[in-house]
């Protein structure tokens, strides 16, 4: 018999583009995450108020808010949350280290790559500050 987790971790996908969440959801729900989704920057920045997520999976290049606006509306209101940003675009390094933003993803996704980054970006977020 396999002990389940008591707390189940949630994370929030926000991308605008339908089969990219769809995927995420369905490879995350397999790792045992609890998915919420978003489909663009306004709905984002909603859902982490509502939910309160464990990490955010942050497409950049978004309708209503970028990923860069949504994360800049966070640190304003003082929230700190894990977030993996991912894009399709090429400069995806320098925008991440310019935020401050240690994990990114670049898409197409390299699926295990993928899922080793967001656990060690959960795992970093447990960490005592």
């Amino acid at each position: 018999m396999k002990s389940k987790n008591l707390v189940r971790r949630t994370v929030l996908i926000a991308d605008d583009d339908n089969d990219n969440r769809a995927l995420l959801a369905f490879l995350l729900e397999q790792e045992g995450w609890e998915v919420k989704q978003a489909k663009d920057g306004k709905e984002a920045l909603e859902n982490v108020f509502q939910e309160q997520p464990d990490l955010l999976i942050l497409d950049h290049r978004m309708p209503e808010f970028t990923g860069t606006e949504v994360y800049q509306h966070l640190q304003t209101r003082g929230i700190s949350l894990t977030i993996v940003l991912v894009t399709a675009y090429g400069y995806l390094e320098e925008l991440s280290s310019s935020l401050g933003i240690s994990y990114f993803v670049s898409k197409p996704f390299d699926i295990p790559n993928l899922l080793n980054i967001i656990e060690s970006a959960y795992k970093k977020s447990l960490e005592p500050v």
